[in-house]
């Protein structure tokens, strides 16, 4: 089937084009409100700036497809295959992504507001700058993503795996993350006032000149963490692990420290909590 054959039985009313093999197909810009391509194979195709709001694509393939421009608000894209598919731009405000293959997909600027993306896989993922506000990230694995200056404002990231992810400039204030593992992220100037980081595992990663105001961290592991120049005005530290941790020209004002482990850790410059620099 070809772009001018589907495009001519949408018209007269035709709406499930399920499992159809139209690759490297040409619909920028088409009208395609509410189709269904469930288990289609889109690979290679062509979706700029299409109107795809409410279309299911439910377990489509929709590998290496330039989406970018596209508005796929209440469309279904659970279990699809997104692997290196470009969607810069794309509104998936509210979309289904559950179980869904991002891998190495660009998602610059995207709006991923209130998206359901449990157990989706977002390794490699290009997100910068996008919007992830209330996001379900539940399951997610987002090894080695960019999430450079994304917000992430009350997402949900029970379960999710971040090794290597870059958050540097992410807003991540207000954020629940107990338990979350972000061993060697990037967190770099990153926002992360009065969140929940209780017995997280932040080994060896770089939270330098990063806000943590208000933040609960107590019981996290931050072994070996460059926390150099970072806001922890009234964090809560107790019983962290900060061995070896670069805590130079913190400050550390009000933080509360019972029982924290700071062996080795470097206090050149920090703000005490009582106040006092540490010489």
């Amino acid at each position: 089937m070809d772009a001018a054959e589907l495009i001519h039985r949408y018209a007269a009313g035709e709406r499930d084009f399920s499992g159809v093999d139209i690759r490297r197909i040409r619909l920028s810009r088409a009208d395609l409100y509410q189709i269904s391509l469930k288990n289609a194979i889109l690979s290679g195709a062509s979706l700029t700036d299409a109107d795809l709001r409410g279309a299911d694509l439910t377990r489509a393939d929709l590998a290496s497809v330039n989406m970018n421009g596209a508005s796929l608000v209440g469309a279904s894209l659970y279990g699809a295959d997104l692997t290196g598919v470009e969607m810069r731009y794309v509104d998936l405000y509210r979309v289904d992504c559950r179980n869904a293959i991002f891998a190495g997909a660009d998602l610059f600027e995207a709006d991923l507001r209130e998206t359901n993306l449990e157990n989706a896989n977002l390794c490699e993922t290009i997100l910068r700058k996008a919007n992830l506000r209330q996001a379900k990230l539940d399951g997610v694995k987002l090894h080695d993503a960019d999430l450079r200056d994304a917000d992430l404002r009350g997402a949900s990231w029970q379960g999710v795996e971040l090794v290597r992810a870059c958050f540097e400039g992410a807003n991540l204030s207000y954020t629940n993350l107990p338990e979350v593992s972000l061993n060697e992220a990037n967190l770099r100037k990153a926002n992360l006032n009065s969140s929940i980081l209780t017995k997280a595992s932040l080994s060896e990663a770089d939270l330098s000149t990063a806000s943590l105001k208000g933040t609960k961290l107590d019981g996290a592991n931050l072994y070996g963490a460059n926390l150099s120049g970072v806001d922890l005005t009234q964090a809560d530290l107790k019983m962290a692990d900060l061995t070896g941790a670069d805590l130079s020209y913190a400050n550390l004002t009000g933080a509360d420290l019972w029982g924290a482990h700071l062996t080795a850790a470097n206090l050149n410059g920090t703000i005490l909590p009582d106040g006092t620099r540490h010489n």
